[in-house]
């Protein structure tokens, strides 16, 4: 009888541990399996969080039927959030849809903004993230075209090696810190400002279920600008900024926005709205002065008013330095003049980057334009997720292939005059190791491990008509062509045209050719390609030999990582990241310079 007992007895503790591993959503598993209750300390109630930046963070939303679709969509619930290292907070949270074309996907973009208990978006938890400016907002990225779903991630942080042996973007211009907001909780510590995103890989859940990998991304924000919020001299501009809409003296006001400074007027006389942009407003229009205008009214006009001076300005930049052309001036005044109106050293690294990269939708949008100064405009990079030779539908361009110049806007002038000065840039950070493949892949790698295969697995599963998990399925009479050659050449497809057996067309960033007389028939059924980390590395490799070559740049064994090493005693004097900061000692991962008294450096990859 004791030994029945004793069998139910364990039965039922069995059956009961059982139950309730059932009873736990999938995130409490997940988390619970990482350490989660085990020194977690609680930040739910703190209203501001200072942490590390996650190896992979775990996100649950829970109280929302579905995500949104939209910008305007707006849904309210909660966020919970386990960094896997010790932190946790669960706070009501807002999102949104977030991106362009992006939020035609199944799987979508999100902004997320910290509530209070009201869901005021005025009150809500602030957090500073490693280095990172403090936000109380932030984008979380899908790539669903991209199978590391951070390829974009990857070129930010390439940039910032790139640019690492630069002053930040305001001191360029004269700017300091004591006059341009902190970045930390306060005013005593410097900015953390980027001017450009960053991210780190994050895992999604909605209401305890895997919905996906993202990036979570730093905004575009005001502080990460490090802009003041009511300098007219500070101003960024985003959106569809090209020839059409605004370097070519016609400006088209509703296709950007300005983003700062903020509180201004448009021409109607309400508040500008960045979502729905409007010209804004000055002395000529009717509204300018009314009777009743508070004072804060009026300053906020007269401020609108200088920023679209400025904005008026940079449009008419293009027609100044024709005029000089035309009047044969030297090249020496020219160029000086040009860098009177444009910070050249962002628009050099941009060239370099958007070549490097190829990048296949950074020119007429998806950069962002601004200034400190009200003069001299910069530029730096948004949006990098069609690079790497992928596009926004998964088709893969080969590396050693040139893509068509980069001379919209102001990069005209770069791309004219200051040849010689992007191959010399380009060999800089050829020396330094920067553009180099085994750097570049290793950025793919960390952001590839991190994620895992266990989540990329759950990712396919969830996503799997995602372009870089499926194959091309073409229609009936149509193939693939892989001539790239042929692509400045060939014209559109269109559905009324009669194409004769050999004819090639061009749709959606790939080649078609017909294997017999269509009409009317689209070429294919499913655009895509199926993308490996293997393809990524092996396309790096082959365009930096392919850039190597049309910038003239010959690789030497010597140098940072070369071959032959020092053969006097040397000691050393200290490790670098590839950013350029001195460390105590690397961390248990990344690639880190030694540098040596002998004046020899080596680069390690430490990976125990």
């Amino acid at each position: 009888m004791r030994v029945i007992k004793i069998f139910w007895l364990g039965f039922l503790v069995l059956w009961s541990v059982c139950v309730g591993a059932q009873d736990k959503t999938e995130f409490e598993q997940l988390v619970a399996a990482r350490g989660f209750k085990v020194g977690v300390t609680d930040f739910s109630s703190v209203g501001k969080i200072e942490m590390e930046v996650p190896r992979l963070a775990f996100v649950n939303l829970t109280g929302f039927a579905n995500m949104p679709t939209a910008k305007n969509a707006e849904k309210r619930g909660w966020m919970e959030v386990y960094d896997g290292a010790g932190r946790y907070f669960k706070v009501p949270v807002t999102l949104r849809g977030q991106g362009g074309y992006s939020l035609k996907y199944p799987k979508r973009n999100f902004v997320c903004h910290f509530c209070d208990s009201l869901w005021n978006e005025e009150n809500g938890l602030e957090m500073r993230i490693g280095e990172w400016v403090t936000q109380s907002s932030f984008h979380f990225k899908a790539f669903y075209t991209d199978f590391l779903r951070g390829i974009g991630e990857v070129g930010y942080k390439l940039y910032e090696q790139m640019v690492s042996d630069r002053l930040p973007f305001w001191e360029r211009v004269g700017q300091t810190d004591s006059n341009l907001p902190a970045g930390g909780f306060g005013n005593a510590v410097p900015s953390r400002a980027r001017c450009f995103p960053d991210a780190f890989p994050c895992v999604v859940y909605l209401n305890g279920d895997f919905y996906g990998v993202f990036a979570w991304q730093l905004k575009k924000s005001r502080k990460n600008m490090n802009m003041k919020k009511e300098v007219a001299e500070h101003i960024h501009l985003d959106g569809n900024l090209n020839n059409d809409n605004l370097f070519l003296g016609n400006i088209k006001w509703s296709q950007f926005e300005v983003r700062n400074p903020q509180n201004l007027y448009d021409k109607e006389g309400e508040l500008y709205n960045g979502n729905k942009p409007k010209e804004l407003i000055d002395n000529l229009c009717e509204v300018y002065q009314l009777p009743d205008d508070m004072p804060e009214v009026k300053e906020a006009k007269q401020r609108t008013a200088r920023v679209k001076q400025y904005i008026k300005q940079l449009s008419r930049y293009k027609k100044e330095l024709d005029a000089l052309v035309k009047e044969n001036v030297d090249t020496a005044v020219l160029k000086q003049e040009i860098e009177r109106r444009y910070e050249i050293q962002s628009l050099i690294d941009y060239y370099v980057l958007f070549y490097l990269q190829v990048n296949c939708d950074g020119t007429l949008k998806n950069w962002q334009w601004f200034t400190y100064d009200g003069q001299h405009w910069s530029v730096a990079p948004y949006d990098l997720d069609q690079t790497f030779g992928i596009n926004l539908y998964g088709v893969m361009r080969p590396a050693a292939h040139d893509i068509e110049p980069l001379v919209s806007g102001p990069f005209y002038w770069v791309h004219r005059y200051y040849q010689k000065e992007i191959r010399q840039r380009y060999h800089e950070l050829r020396k330094r190791e920067v553009i180099d493949a085994a750097n570049i892949n290793q950025l793919a790698d960390d952001w590839y491990n991190r994620v895992g295969s266990e989540f990329y697995a759950k990712e396919r599963q969830r996503w799997n008509t995602s372009p870089c998990y499926c194959t091309t399925i073409c229609n009936t009479g149509w193939e693939v062509c892989e001539d790239w050659e042929l692509y400045g050449d060939v014209e559109p497809y269109y559905a009324s045209y009669y194409y004769h057996a050999g004819d090639v067309c061009r749709l959606e960033g790939r080649l078609w050719r017909a294997t017999i007389d269509r009409t009317s028939v689209k070429p294919y059924i499913r655009n895509a390609n199926i993308d490996t980390i293997g393809r990524l590395h092996a396309w790096v490799k082959d365009r930096i030999e392919y850039l190597d070559g049309y910038f003239s740049y010959t690789p030497t064994p010597n140098g940072i990582g070369g071959a032959s090493a020092a053969k006097t005693p040397r000691s050393l004097e200290g490790v670098f990241t590839l950013s350029g900061m001195k460390v105590d000692a690397p961390l248990p991962r990344g690639i880190y310079i030694f540098k040596y008294s002998d004046g020899t450096s080596e680069k390690k990859l430490i990976s125990q």
